[in-house]
């Protein structure tokens, strides 16, 4: 069984009373001193794999594929039930969690760990009720580790495939983009063979269809969601329904028989060969884009300023820190990383609501 299964003690998984709390205990963030692993690690930096593909554009077509496989975990679809206007605002969502996942690459750990920080109070309970808290590290790991995974199957899809050196390579330095966050290794995976046995383990004993996970393939079809920014209410109107229909569907294609199978989503042998010719465009397009505009923000700018790429620079435009619930503290973005240092916080973080934690740019 891979680490991220696998309990600490054998008494772990339950409390006093019996009640099973294998996604209820978030990590310990003040322990001075962690249970350290012999972990493949590979450095992060202009000369990265995860610098040079963490922002393609590409990505952009696995932005169902990821939040579903997210979402199918129990713990993390309770918490966008009970805690999140992803209901309401689903682009909003993906628009203000986005470019701060992409720049927290690039950091050196400041974003990671606001990232994580504005996760402390979201928690509650399962369908089952069974506790839940999204600083656990088995359920924050699995959101990290899909985010690893896309960039690897963005390539597979729609683009040329990495070899195999070079996927162990980004699964090694997705174990180095996790020591950012300040979690526990627990849970770490850092080879490619350790990745496919998990992504099966979880298919088989963790993953689930649930109401999240409906939404976003079923009831997004049917019902209007609110337009993403910028786009007038009347277009939106027009354009809505067809947009959702093709965007879920091309979710449906990215997805693998065996999430389909436990999803319920149809997949016929004409849909692939349909979705086959969509990604060979895809990859023959991509070869004629100028080379700064084959890369998302803030991704493309970083790697402008690291000299990867040739292109006009953008200072990053990034969600100032989550203070908790503090109304002296403004919810202003910012331009620079200068002023979103945790050291400027006034209150705990583990205080402050979900308009707080929104404000500040939440990916939830």
């Amino acid at each position: 069984m891979s680490h991220a299964l696998a309990s600490e003690g054998a008494d772990s998984r339950k409390n006093e009373s019996g009640e099973d709390t294998r996604f209820a205990q978030p990590d310990n963030l003040e322990k001075p001193e962690r249970a350290k692993r012999e972990l493949k690690r590979a450095p992060l930096g202009p000369d990265s794999l995860l610098w040079k593909w963490g922002s393609d554009q590409r990505l952009q077509l696995l932005r169902g594929y990821t939040g579903v496989l997210q979402n199918m975990h129990p713990a993390i679809g309770q918490s966008l039930l009970d805690h999140s206007k992803f209901f309401e605002e689903p682009f909003a969502r993906l628009e203000r969690s986005t470019p701060q996942i992409i720049y927290s690459i690039y950091d050196d750990g400041t974003r990671a760990k606001m990232i994580r920080d504005y996760h402390h109070t979201i928690k509650g309970k399962l369908r089952n009720g069974e506790r839940y808290h999204s600083l656990n590290p088995d359920v924050y790991w699995w959101a990290h580790a899909t985010f690893v995974w896309r960039v690897i199957w963005a390539q597979e899809l729609f683009g040329t495939p990495f070899t195999k050196e070079e996927k162990e390579q980004i699964i090694q330095e997705g174990v180095t983009w996790w020591d950012m966050y300040g979690m526990s290794e627990r849970p770490v995976i850092d080879t490619l063979d350790g990745y496919i046995k998990y992504f099966e383990e979880m298919e088989d004993n963790v993953l689930e269809r649930n109401e999240t996970v409906d939404f976003a393939l079923r009831t997004a079809r049917v019902e209007p969601v609110k337009a993403p920014d910028g786009v007038p209410e009347a277009v939106w109107k027009v354009i809505w329904k067809p947009l959702m229909n093709s965007v879920i569907w091309l979710t449906y294609g990215t997805l693998s028989d065996k999430q389909r199978e436990i999803l319920d989503l149809p997949w016929t042998k004409k849909d692939q060969r349909r979705f086959d010719r969509i990604a060979k465009g895809v990859k023959k397009l991509f070869t004629i884009l100028p080379e700064d505009k084959r890369y998302m923000e803030p991704g493309r700018s970083m790697m402008i300023k690291a000299g990867m790429i040739e292109g006009k620079y953008k200072e990053p435009k990034l969600a100032d820190a989550y203070h908790g619930h503090d109304e002296t503290q403004p919810n202003t973005t910012s331009n620079t990383t200068a002023n979103t240092t945790a050291g400027t916080a006034k209150t705990d973080p583990k205080d402050g609501n979900a308009d707080d934690r929104r404000a500040a740019g939440c990916p939830f």
